[in-house]
């Protein structure tokens, strides 16, 4: 593994000394680029974002915010002690991030070729747009973090709180040993092979900034868009983010055509048209960050995405698993934030032999047509639950009506088990022809409360127990 390490690094180094300026553009295709990072930066959420580089500390509940934050113990600083930002750090943000220069900013010469090459409005030009958009703000809070602003006071707590480590536990355990943290805060679990990047842990930065802006690192199916001399002259596919957020998929996840519009819609845009710093509804409203859901349906282990299946955006960004580590991935239990899939499976086989009714979510509003679920792992299995088990919408009204009536006859029955057991102590005392006529009466009631099996019977049992004249049972 060293010798991997080693060559992704030398990798990594040269292809960061090949990076060509922004200038290398035509005119027409750097404005478009200058626009649509300035769309980003104007909003809320990016100043919000490097606001954090600049403080020097996350907020806690940005820290805490992903699915492995590697923020160990429950007496850990960021816990509760850094709540918002230390004072002037946002307007400090709104003042510096609008300030970029393009000159800042370098790209991958095959990246920029096939921008250049690209006519505005074909995929390979908002794909490529997308691309240098997310290398740009992580080379922004790049530049940001080595300007050295770190307004956090008292500046010892950056320090602190960042080599911070979980006191040892009360309980002897001669194997304990405390687990390192990673040599910064701003961090993306997937992306912290910082001995590899070129900027070190700087890089690291970049990547959580890009899951905090866009929902994940903007990655590529290189396998699909690189030709043999190694250009981008492929047919590119939608983009996949790698998201880090709590609760949200640790998958590599593919974007649905209408997300990835919406957010070449909103890069696109004019300054008027976007909106982000008015008062007025934006009529291109910003779609970032983008949280995936079940409906993103695409999705590939982290093991497996740059390996097995190619996707990625520089071939150095993760270290390949060893071949233990790649077994205990396979080995994870899968949930259904990671495997939608599983969810419909388990509604299926749960609901397969039990008359029970469905509840009021997206497979019975689209076996009642009124949601559409497009083809894949989801629909398969709610079209599997049709055939199996079937569905009529007068049934489902019928079932629930028998759940509903069997809540109230438990109710019922356990009212007249009651009575019963009074009225027998009542009967020991009564001569036997007055027993017999009670036994007689309650059998009656035993064996009219067993035809109970609808809502209306039900409701004639009742009536019948105040006094009223019970209707034949059906």
């Amino acid at each position: 593994m060293p010798a991997v390490v080693e060559k992704l690094r030398t990798k990594a180094r040269a292809d960061h000394r090949a990076r060509i300026p922004m200038n290398k553009l035509d005119a027409a295709h750097r404005e478009v680029l200058i626009r649509a990072i300035n769309n980003v930066l104007a909003t809320e959420n990016a100043v919000f974002t490097y606001a954090q580089i600049i403080d020097g500390l996350p907020i806690g509940d940005v820290a805490y915010d992903r699915r492995n934050p590697n923020l160990y113990g429950d007496d850990h600083p960021l816990d509760s002690g850094h709540e918002e930002l230390c004072p002037g750090v946002l307007d400090k943000a709104r003042e510096v991030v609008p300030k970029w220069d393009p000159v800042m900013l370098a790209f991958d010469p095959k990246v920029i070729n096939a921008f250049q090459r690209a006519s505005p409005g074909t995929k390979m030009f908002n794909t490529r747009l997308i691309e240098m958009v997310a290398v740009s703000l992580h080379q922004l809070a790049v530049i940001l973090h080595q300007l050295g602003f770190r307004m956090h006071r008292p500046e010892s707590d950056i320090e602190y709180v960042t080599n911070w480590t979980m006191s040892k536990p009360d309980y002897e355990d001669e194997y304990w040993e405390p687990i390192k943290p990673y040599p910064t805060v701003f961090t993306h679990p997937y992306y912290s092979d910082w001995e590899v990047y070129p900027e070190g842990v700087v890089d690291m930065i970049g990547y959580w900034v890009e899951d905090r802006i866009f929902g994940g690192v903007v990655l590529f199916d290189r396998r699909a868009e690189l030709d043999e001399d190694g250009n981008l002259t492929g047919e590119p596919t939608n983009i996949y983010l790698q998201p880090a957020r709590a609760k949200v998929t640790c998958r590599v996840t593919q974007l649905l055509d209408h997300q990835q519009k919406a957010l070449v819609d909103f890069l696109l845009a004019t300054k008027s048209e976007t909106g982000v710093n008015q008062e007025d509804a934006s009529p291109v409203p910003c779609p970032l960050p983008i949280i995936v859901d079940d409906r993103n349906r695409t999705r590939v282990s982290p093991e497996d995405a740059l390996v097995v299946r190619g996707i990625y955006r520089d071939i150095w960004e993760r270290t390949p698993l060893t071949t233990e580590e790649w077994r205990i991935q396979k080995r994870r239990p899968q949930d259904w934030i990671d495997y939608p899939e599983i969810a419909a499976q388990g509604l299926v086989l749960n609901t397969r032999n039990a008359d029970v009714p469905l509840p009021d979510n997206r497979l019975k509003r689209y076996l009642e047509g009124k949601e559409e679920v497009p083809d894949g792992p989801i629909k398969r299995m709610f079209d599997e639950y049709k055939e199996l088990v079937g569905y009529d919408q007068d049934a489902e009204r019928n079932v629930r009506q028998r759940t509903e009536s069997n809540v109230e006859l438990e109710a019922a029955e356990e009212g007249s088990a009651k009575q019963q057991e009074g009225e027998s102590e009542q009967g020991s005392e009564v001569k036997g022809g007055e027993a017999e006529d009670g036994t007689a009466q309650r059998e009656t009631e035993k064996a009219h409360v067993v035809k109970v099996d609808t809502l209306e019977s039900l409701q004639d049992f009742l009536s019948a127990g105040r006094g009223g004249s019970p209707s034949p049972a059906s």
